[in-house]
């Protein structure tokens, strides 16, 4: 017998919340199609309750009244009881995206690294003197919270993307609705029960479940929402903007993307060969800066093509939580109907299946959302696999002759997030990774993520940044205080004529 499947409510203001329709959604294991937990399928009343939650904690709650200094303890607090119990959170992730434990567990691992970065954050954020040419007055920045922060976040990596939203705003002293995607909600759900447990006050972190064009959309609207911060694809994010600016809110949007990998033949093949693979068919190709575009020098084309196939055909499909398996599942059914539609499309547009191309059913899980690792050539750029992103694992490989046609095939996309360089020319890296319009450019090396580099995009790929030096500032306005040291003049002094 099945056992029973367990209900997942919002959490707002610090305890379980059923909706207020009493709907609710199913969430299903990827690996096997079969239903395994449901969801609340929230609507404007819950979107209402949860915005109130944090409304409340911002203006008149025990969160209002924190300093810096408690701000920062507050994560402090957060990240020892991540760094102590991230494991229990592993098994839902997998359950709700089917991701490899390995992965999950090196994201899952570092987690509280995030939040011990925006405690010291928190700290190094005081007024500044500013430079004015007023005589008699003193002039300061002051940097305050926007209050509510809506933070949309998206079903492939939703614990350690939902961290860089809430860390930042927290360490700004802001409180957050989280609206994570209707596919992957309760490992968000179990991770925020987790962190509010380390004494955050009630409140400060509410999760909204459900569709966005129902709970995200009557969150983004909810007028008391001072700023949106958002990670999903461009069709999301355009709506996102939208609403935002119909409610004259900042947006921050990470988006898309189309990633190009230059490999130049003086590359260190094995190098290049490892970034690749990397780049494209972790998380089974699901993540924004997936390397999705190969562009291989003329000379060495079909050597390293033919590495790579052989590569790629060492890859076992399997069991998300089997260490030994490389492939696991896309995370949904409709992400699994996407991917085989474009793969479709690429072969009748003409491009070259050299592997894979095909849904694939591994030993044990027949009903699987699987794709095979699949590699293109002959991919021209009016074709849909060059310009749309496919969010799977699937690669558009092409060749080029010199540095300029591989800058100018590099930057023939509507989305700039990521670029990768392979040379062991270090001077032509420099140049190349300053001409690539892509937010991020990796010399040598593909898809790391650092607490300090900040993370964003160009183009379509979105605005505003994550993580690095300045991300809490992306959660903070600026006030100009002016103070004067000497009477005012009379701006209209008698005549005594």
């Amino acid at each position: 017998m099945m056992p029973a499947i367990t209900h997942f409510p919002h959490f707002i203001d610090g305890s379980w919340c059923p909706p207020d329709n009493d709907l609710w959604l199913d969430a299903v294991n990827p690996a096997t199609g079969q239903t395994w937990a449901r969801i609340a399928q929230g609507d404007n009343i819950d979107a209402g309750r949860a915005v109130d939650a944090a409304s409340h904690a911002f203006t008149k709650g025990e969160w209002s009244t924190y300093t810096h200094e408690q701000r920062a303890g507050a994560l402090i607090n957060i990240a020892d009881s991540l760094e102590q119990n991230w494991e229990q959170l592993v098994e839902y992730e997998i359950c709700d995206n089917g991701k490899r434990i390995s992965e999950v567990k090196a994201q899952f691992s570092c987690l509280h690294l995030w939040y011990r970065f925006f405690a010291k954050q928190a700290l190094d954020v005081k007024p500044r003197r500013l430079e004015n040419q007023v005589p008699g007055v003193i002039n300061r920045a002051h940097y305050e919270p926007f209050g509510v922060v809506a933070a949309i976040t998206p079903w492939n990596s939703p614990v350690m993307i939902a961290t860089w939203k809430i860390a930042p705003a927290l360490a700004a002293g802001n409180t957050v609705v989280i609206k994570p995607s209707e596919h992957a909600s309760v490992s968000t759900l179990k991770f925020t029960e987790l962190i509010c447990s380390s004494g955050l006050p009630a409140g400060v972190i509410n999760v909204l479940c459900g569709y966005g064009h129902e709970a995200g959309e009557a969150l983004v609207e909810d007028n008391r929402v001072a700023k949106v911060s958002f990670t999903g694809s461009d069709h999301g994010g355009r709506s996102v903007a939208i609403k935002s600016a119909q409610g004259i809110k900042p947006a921050t949007l990470e988006l898309g993307g189309k990633s190009p990998q230059l490999v130049f033949d003086d590359a260190d093949i094995e190098n290049a060969l490892n970034g690749v693979l990397s780049g494209i068919f972790l998380s089974s190709g699901q993540t924004c800066v997936a390397g999705s575009r190969l562009l291989l020098q003329s000379t060495i084309y079909d050597e390293f093509l033919g590495r790579l196939i052989e590569r790629v055909s060492r890859l076992k499909a399997g069991d998300p939580f089997d260490i030994d398996t490389d492939i696991a599942p896309l995370a949904n059914q409709a992400q699994l109907k996407k991917v085989l539609s474009m793969i479709a499309t690429a072969k009748k547009q003409g491009a070259k299946c050299v592997y894979g191309g095909e849904r694939t059913y591994p030993p044990g899980v027949a009903d699987g959302y699987y794709v095979q690792p699949t590699l293109f050539t002959n991919v021209t750029r009016d074709m849909q696999l060059w310009r749309e992103e496919v969010f799977g694992p699937v690669l558009a490989i092409v060749k080029f002759k010199n540095e300029e046609q591989a800058l100018k095939m590099a930057n023939d996309t509507p989305y700039g997030l990521a670029a990768g360089i392979w040379t062991q020319d270090f001077e032509r890296g420099d140049r190349l990774g300053c001409k690539i319009a892509a937010g991020t450019v990796y010399i040598n090396h593909y898809r790391s993520v650092s607490t300090g580099s900040p993370v964003g995009g160009y183009k379509m790929s979105g605005y505003g940044r994550e993580l690095g030096p300045e991300a809490i500032y992306d959660f903070l306005q600026v006030k100009s205080i002016w103070r004067g040291t000497q009477p005012c003049a009379d701006p209209f002094p008698l005549d005594d004529s």
